[in-house]
């Protein structure tokens, strides 16, 4: 009896485990070439009913924004902020006493690249916040790795332009220091 109910136990506690590891968010990424110099990254989600994944750029003291993080870059420049696309929804939240915008069902992520001519690789994370009416899931990570080679009219492009910014590297490089010093780009 004794060897019919230590395996019996050991499944129902294997159940009861998995029960609690929530997974309601599903991200993909990809990397979407738009142009010979220009890229764009796009994370799509798909949220569980009654789950929610919040937008960028909600400010202290909310929710977890969602971020784009650069790791690792070479042969190409982030462009501006990551922009939220699709349905977003705001509302006052009583929790967080403040106004929050976020998405349900679906939500969808852009960061555009500059691509700069020959071979790139980028490596990084979305980071993002998710909650449902009981609980928050705590910041959630996302990975990405997308490496090639960029042909054609970029490494022309980026042949002429190299010229170009030798004659006024010495007035950008200051500039050029600062806009660098920033990792997360919300």
């Amino acid at each position: 009896m004794k060897k019919l109910l230590f395996p019996l136990f050991l499944l129902l506690f294997a159940v009861v485990v998995q029960a609690q590891i929530q997974d309601p968010v599903k991200f993909n990424s990809e990397l979407k070439i738009l142009a010979a110099d220009e890229a764009e990254v796009v994370f799509t989600a798909a949220i569980d009913k009654g789950w929610h994944v919040y937008s960028t750029d909600l400010g202290d003291g909310g929710p977890i924004s969602a971020t784009f993080n650069v790791e690792k870059i070479s042969g190409a420049e982030v462009v501006g902020k990551l922009k939220p696309m699709g349905k977003e929804i705001s509302t006052f939240d009583k929790l967080f006493e403040m106004k929050v915008r976020y998405f349900e069902n679906t939500a969808q992520f852009v960061q555009k690249l500059k691509l700069t001519g020959g071979a790139y690789q980028l490596e990084g994370y979305l980071e993002y916040g998710a909650c449902n009416d009981e609980n928050c899931l705590p910041p959630t990570q996302v990975p990405f790795q997308f490496f090639g080679k960029v042909e054609g009219a970029a490494k022309e492009a980026v042949a002429a332009g190299v010229e170009t910014k030798v004659e006024e590297q010495p007035a950008k490089q200051e500039a050029d220091t600062d806009a660098a010093s920033g990792v997360a780009i919300a």
